[in-house]
């Protein structure tokens, strides 16, 4: 009979169940060939094994490793943020005493008979009823090419006195019932930029989830303190750090 190792593909095919037994038992036979093929297969399983225990055992060093470096992620984290809350309260501190008033209509545009920015907004404070509004103002933003704005560019207020802005904010509904010319006209804290479109963006993720068809049941919950967004108590989504 000739040498199993040598017998091409294609004739084992072809070989009778009587053939192939031969075959079987002549390898086994064979201490130098498939006995040595068995044991290193055998030894190679063996390690194997021995590899998944140590990855799967609680006491593993890989484990141990990314359980620390879990730790130590968390704890930067923590620090991260909490430097996040120190920088936007120092951002809050200047800006305490101003305010944002959106919607007032921009360069070569009236309001109310009102041409200069300063006349625009005396009659705001007329819709509001509020007296005696002292502090620099500006436009935020640059005027679009050719002098004229699509959009009207928003007006920052500096005030001198914080009570005063806390007046502002609590008049500023009056300008919804004020008819046509006012009733596009917002005045809003003057929060950083980019503090102001993370909160939105989260807001606008937790009414996204309310409405999901999928979410039906489900507590969607938007945790102000922790600034994370919670569905059934799990956390799906979580405040970005921004820079300042």
């Amino acid at each position: 009979m000739p040498d199993p190792k040598t017998i091409p593909r294609n004739q084992l095919e072809n070989l009778r169940k009587s053939e192939l037994i031969d075959i079987i038992l002549t390898m086994k036979d064979d201490d130098g060939g498939a006995a040595s093929i068995s044991k290193k297969l055998n030894e190679v399983i063996e390690e194997l094994d021995k590899i998944k225990k140590l990855v799967v055992s609680p006491e593993s060093v890989i484990n141990k490793k990314m359980d620390a470096l879990e730790v130590k992620i968390d704890k930067q984290a923590e620090i991260i943020f909490k430097q996040q809350l120190y920088l936007e309260a120092l951002d809050r501190k200047e800006r305490r005493a101003n305010v944002v008033i959106l919607g007032v209509p921009d360069e070569q545009e009236s309001l109310s008979g009102a041409v200069n920015d300063a006349d625009k907004l005396n009659k705001v404070w007329q819709i509001l009823g509020v007296n005696n509004v002292a502090g620099a103002h500006r436009r935020l933003g640059d005027t679009a090419q050719g002098g004229t704005n699509r959009r009207c560019r928003p007006i920052l207020l500096m005030l001198q006195d914080e009570s005063q802005r806390q007046h502002i904010l609590e008049q500023a509904k009056k300008l919804k019932t004020a008819g046509e010319a006012f009733k596009k006209i917002y005045v809003k804290k003057d929060i950083h930029p980019a503090v102001r479109k993370e909160w939105k963006r989260l807001h606008d993720a937790e009414r996204t989830e309310k409405e999901l068809a999928g979410n039906v049941g489900c507590v969607i919950h938007f945790n102000t303190r922790e600034r994370k967004l919670y569905r059934d108590g799990v956390v799906i989504d979580s405040w970005n750090l921004q820079c300042f």
